[in-house]
């Protein structure tokens, strides 16, 4: 018998949904981020039709979405509007988003997303300042890959003894407790008494190892605000506890100061500088 002639690939059908990566589409609908999507396979709480999904595996809105036994809606219009906040968190004051987005937005005094509000680059408890929410995982994800890059502004309160040798000693740290620091700038204003304020300027450092490295010298941080990410301010326009939408061209100078740094930091810490 003559051999069979290869058989044709058949075109995809017209009505079957594209597929995505499951970090991916879940992360888009502001579900969770792609780190905490692959943390809930890892622990078998997400499910995809009945089953424990590997990581990268494909899905198309149609499938059946479980997290913790709850179903999980997709919604991912083809044009969403990007969303992006602007909020001035107090100093002490958790930023719970991962409650439901009713009360999250209740809570924080922002508006309601669509899917769930997300951090880049989320301050701890204790601090406040500036905070970036977003509820387009796709953006918070591109976003929070190049944050390492951006410079940021804090404004520490002091207590306790501080001196110029400190803050020259201060401006030279290259590390804390062994994780590594940029400090770029550090300008004291001393005030009577132990209180004392402190402006820093640093890039791939948190506001953990600046505070951590104060007190391994006695030096009590009492309050820390970011007051700049990148070329994103902290205005006195916004009052604490409100939040404002960023507006485009603030997003467009992030993206671009981000992609413009990455070359830069790539180089080495001389070059950063």
């Amino acid at each position: 018998m003559p051999p069979r002639p290869p058989r044709k690939q058949s075109a995809p059908r017209k009505d079957q949904p594209p597929t995505e990566r499951v970090q991916k589409l879940l992360a888009a609908a502001g579900i969770g981020s792609r780190r905490e999507v692959e943390r809930w396979i890892r622990e078998g709480r997400l499910q995809v039709n009945g089953e424990v999904p590997a990581l990268g595996a494909k899905l198309s809105p149609r499938d059946r979405i479980t997290l913790d036994g709850r179903p999980v809606r997709l919604h991912t219009p083809a044009h969403k509007e990007l969303r992006v906040l602007l909020f001035h968190r107090s100093p002490g004051e958790t930023l719970d988003l991962k409650a439901a987005t009713s009360r999250a937005a209740e809570h924080l005094n922002v508006p309601r997303a669509s899917g769930r509000w997300l951090a880049i680059q989320p301050m701890p408890p204790v601090d406040g300042g500036l905070e970036i929410l977003t509820d387009d995982g796709s953006w918070a994800h591109r976003v929070s890959r190049g944050v390492h890059a951006l410079t940021v502004d804090y404004v520490l309160r002091m207590r306790g003894p501080l001196k110029d040798e400190l803050v020259e000693e201060f401006r030279a740290a290259t590390d804390c407790e062994g994780e590594a620091m940029s400090i770029l700038h550090a300008d004291a204003q001393y005030g009577e008494g132990f209180n004392h304020w402190l402006n820093v300027t640093v890039r791939a450092t948190r506001s953990a190892q600046v505070r951590h490295w104060w007190a391994a010298r006695g030096i009590i941080v009492s309050r820390l605000m970011r007051v700049r990410f990148g070329p994103v301010h902290l205005s006195r326009e916004l009052p604490r506890g409100h939040s404002r939408a960023m507006l485009a061209s603030e997003r467009n100078a992030l993206i671009n100061e981000i992609d413009a740094a990455k070359p830069s930091v790539a180089a080495g810490p001389d070059a950063a500088i």
